[in-house]
């Protein structure tokens, strides 16, 4: 069974339950959720609007809803469901971060990179944390900001290939190419099949 008919299973065991309980807000949100990961935006939506209307309490749902207004372009939504949840949970890492996303998308610079730095600061041990603040400041073209970011994320993680990437990338636009390729070499070291890797290696020695 493939992964989609796995989730259109689940859907339809979710349908036959909600018969029972149809205001059911955890089943609903799962239904919701099931919509979305099967990109069935407007779906989606309808039914963790209504989990959130059952239960306002719960971080995820509205984080979910948040998740289904991104994916349809409704980025003003997504950053108001986002704000929701943190207001539940300050600390709800996962809001947190999709929420500078929704700034940066909005053009609201400065309120991205602030969460971003935020983040890091309540979870300084996350690699991945310092993973996306390194991304907005690529984004930004500030490449040394970014790669003491992704050197912060691989002294958290060391197989954190996508940092090996990223650096080797900003050393190949550098033209530093022997270092580029070095990073290149550690990070294939864990991920012999990593596909950008392999690419950038074969850009480097052609």
């Amino acid at each position: 069974m493939s992964n989609q008919q796995q989730i259109e299973a689940e859907i339809e065991k979710i349908h036959k339950e909600l018969k029972s309980e149809p205001e059911n807000a955890e089943l609903i949100h799962d239904l919701g959720v099931g919509y979305l990961l099967l990109g069935k935006l407007s779906s989606a939506i309808i039914q963790l609007k209504k989990a959130v209307r059952l239960d306002r309490t719960k971080p995820s749902y509205h984080f979910n809803l948040g998740n289904a207004y991104s994916e349809n372009g409704q980025h003003k939504l997504a950053i108001s469901s986002y704000l929701e949840a943190v207001e539940i949970n300050p600390e709800h890492i996962p809001s947190l971060n999709n929420l500078a996303d929704s700034y940066e998308l909005t053009g609201e610079g400065e309120k991205s990179l602030e969460l971003f730095q935020y983040l890091v600061k309540i979870a300084p041990d996350d690699a991945v944390a310092h993973f996306n603040l390194g991304n907005f400041y690529l984004r930004q073209n500030k490449h040394i900001e970014a790669v003491k970011c992704y050197e912060q994320a691989l002294e958290r993680d060391w197989k954190f290939t996508d940092a090996y990437y990223n650096i080797a990338w900003v050393l190949q636009q550098a033209g530093a190419l022997e270092e580029s390729m070095e990073y290149a070499n550690r990070g294939l070291s864990i991920d012999p099949s990593h596909d950008e890797l392999l690419k950038l290696k074969a850009e480097l020695n052609p």
